[in-house]
């Protein structure tokens, strides 16, 4: 990977969420770490309008980076720090057009966080752009290697929606081991449709050598696989994101608002096109 972006927004869980990705970009060697803050919610005074806030901003994206542990080989000569006034996901997809960014890092306190705080807000929109593979990381998580890592899949139109190419280069990049994941407590996996989802996946994943099951035990879908999280020591959850409906597919289910709420690993939303 080369080019992480940290949007942050000083909050504590900006700060856990930044040391997890430095730790991470280290681990892949990334070239590039991009510290980011909107100002758009800045208060209407105390600060010079074109001048005094961004310079500001930016002397405090500088100091939080000094608070941070930063692993080797990363140095700070390896950082950028940005700073605007426009809302984050504007500011977010321009920096991702001009600097090609591998990786997206955000943070979540759980299901209250996402609807009522500013930072969950802004992770939500990030999510709804699908400007770039967005990692998001639970509160207090700290990263460690990532050895095991699990695609969910609903097995409906793989060949379409599922991002092939940014799940073979993830988990080769992190040299993990790939599972794949469908919950379905109803037909248990066995209807055609979903017989020949499986034989297509596993096809496009074959390089991987993807390790293949079906949950139908519980009844709900985002504690099935963090039942199969558990009980297989997975280290990091991926997710395909389809920028068509996405945010209303995505969030505004109770599948997945639970599973991001309950989760004490990192989920990963994946594009179609490749991480770079």
């Amino acid at each position: 990977m080369k080019n992480f972006l940290i949007p942050v927004d000083f909050s504590d869980v900006s700060y856990t969420t930044a040391q997890y990705a430095l730790d991470m970009a280290a681990h892949l060697q990334a070239e590039q770490v991009i510290f980011y803050h909107s100002y758009a919610h800045r208060p209407a005074d105390g600060y010079d309008e074109h001048t005094g806030y961004k310079q500001t901003t930016l002397r405090h994206l500088e100091k939080m980076a000094s608070k941070l542990h930063i692993p080797a080989p990363l140095s700070v000569r390896q950082f950028i720090f940005l700073a605007d006034d426009q809302p984050v996901r504007l500011g977010v997809e321009a920096i991702v057009a001009h600097y090609s960014i591998s990786l997206i890092v955000m943070g979540i306190a759980g299901l209250s966080d996402i609807e009522n705080t500013l930072i969950g807000r802004n992770t939500m929109a990030v999510a709804e752009s699908g400007a770039a593979p967005l990692l998001i990381v639970p509160r207090n998580h700290a990263f460690r290697p990532i050895k095991r890592v699990v695609y969910a899949t609903d097995l409906k139109n793989v060949e379409h929606v599922t991002p092939t190419a940014s799940i073979i280069r993830l988990a080769s990049q992190l040299e993990a081991e790939t599972h794949v994941v469908h919950v379905d407590p109803a037909t248990q996996g066995q209807t055609p449709e979903k017989i020949l989802g499986k034989r297509e996946i596993l096809k496009m994943l074959a390089i991987l050598h993807p390790l293949f099951e079906v949950v139908y035990e519980p009844g709900d879908k985002a504690e099935g696989i963090l039942e199969y999280v558990k009980k297989h020591h997975i280290d990091l959850i991926l997710m395909a994101s389809r920028n068509y409906g996405f945010f209303q597919r995505l969030f505004h289910s109770s599948v997945s608002k639970k599973l991001l709420n309950i989760a004490d690993v990192p989920v990963v939303l994946l594009k179609n096109r490749p991480v770079a």
